[in-house]
């Protein structure tokens, strides 16, 4: 059997991996990556404070991919369908005015990104 510091550190370089892979756009066909890297991200034990910054982080991880035009279009795409499952589950941990105003200004920052890229990912 596995020490537990083994399996979080295979944990962790898989879960690395996986961010590299959404990040970068290397395996553009095969979207269920997504749902694997937020699914397999361990969240028992963590302070509310760290679970706002995991799905923060992961905002912004997607929100990278989707705004790199060096990554493809349909994988661009597939990033941007998914970047509301992370704004979902800090809009469910939103508890004050302060997670709040967090909350609406990564969709003021979703919004006004999104904007400057539209057309590149209008086309093919």
């Amino acid at each position: 059997m596995q020490s537990p510091s083994l399996i979080s550190s295979s944990d962790s370089v898989a879960n690395s991996i996986l961010e590299q892979k959404i990040r970068q756009g290397t395996d553009p066909d095969n979207p269920v990556l997504i749902h694997l890297w937020l699914s397999c991200q361990q969240t028992e034990n963590l302070s509310l404070d760290k679970l706002r910054a995991k799905h923060t982080a992961q905002f912004k991880l997607l929100l990278e991919a989707v705004l790199d035009e060096l990554v493809p279009t349909h994988w661009r795409r597939t990033c941007l369908d998914n970047i509301y499952l992370p704004l979902s589950a800090l809009k469910k941990l939103s508890n004050n005015e302060a997670s709040e105003q967090h909350l609406r200004d990564l969709f003021n920052e979703l919004a006004i990104s999104t904007r400057y890229i539209e057309s590149s990912l209008n086309h093919y």
